[in-house]
């Protein structure tokens, strides 16, 4: 077996059995979807999952300061402009070579921005979602591998 129907077979196993769990668990599982698609974006293996997860919490991370500030200092009628900062800041990180991954970085934002309720359980259903979606990116990548190997 070549190893695109490898991936196939183990990526659609997988997701089938994270849309699942993901969802029994009130996890954002597009997320971890979008983590999946990320680590594969970054390279793959060991430091496409390095990689991935360290941009994507990052995403996660500014978007939480970013709205907490927004909040506390009743800003809406400027939160464009924070996001903004919030754009800039996602990519001069990339200077530090884990964060390196600009579009991570942004996904996890977006998807922050997207599928969080504003309260830490919401960031942090958010953050082990995409942590799980780099894993199981390596996991399928691993195991359509070994899937290709042996046919």
């Amino acid at each position: 077996m070549d190893m695109l129907m490898a991936l196939a077979i183990s990526i659609g196993v997988l997701i089938a059995l994270w849309v699942k769990v993901g969802g029994m668990l009130s996890l954002a599982v597009p997320a971890g979807i979008i983590a999946w698609a990320c680590f594969y974006a970054a390279g793959g293996k060991v430091q496409g999952l390095q990689k991935t997860i360290a941009a994507n919490l990052a995403g996660v991370i500014w978007v939480w300061i970013a709205m907490t500030v927004i909040a506390a200092a009743n800003l809406g009628g400027i939160a464009w402009v924070i996001i903004g900062i919030v754009a800039f800041l996602i990519v001069i990180q990339a200077k530090l070579p884990a964060l390196s991954f600009i579009p991570g970085g942004f996904c996890g934002a977006a998807v922050t921005a997207w599928a969080a309720p504003a309260d830490a359980k919401g960031y942090v259903m958010v953050m082990v979602a995409l942590v799980a979606g780099a894993v199981l990116g390596y996991i399928s990548e691993a195991a359509g591998g070994m899937m290709a190997k042996k046919a």
